[in-house]
């Protein structure tokens, strides 16, 4: 396991691999976490490794995707994990304000 970086800025690190599950075409991320340790005995395959991000107070699992752009840039998206469950759409802040 790595240290956390001095820096006070820092989030988080997190590795990404090429989605071996990606087809020409589809909508699938081309980049996916790195595989885990844990095997997922109704797929074989292994899990991918999530990270956890504090927000409210409580550490939430996120999973990290990202697809390349037409420029060759990358896009990502970090999303929290199914295990979190969604969450609900912030509450607009104008709503009781008219």
């Amino acid at each position: 396991m790595t240290t956390k970086p001095k820096d006070p800025n820092w989030v988080t690190t997190f590795s990404m691999k090429r989605n071996p599950d990606k087809t020409p075409g589809d909508s699938k991320p081309d980049f996916v976490s790195v595989d885990s340790d844990k095997i997922n005995q109704k797929t074989g395959k292994p899990y991918r490794k999530n990270f956890t991000i504090k927000m409210d107070g409580q550490d939430v699992w996120c999973e990290p995707a990202a697809w390349i752009q037409e420029d060759k840039s990358l896009k990502v998206t970090i999303k929290k994990s199914v295990s979190t469950g969604a969450s609900k759409p912030a509450a607009d802040p104008w709503d009781d304000q008219f």
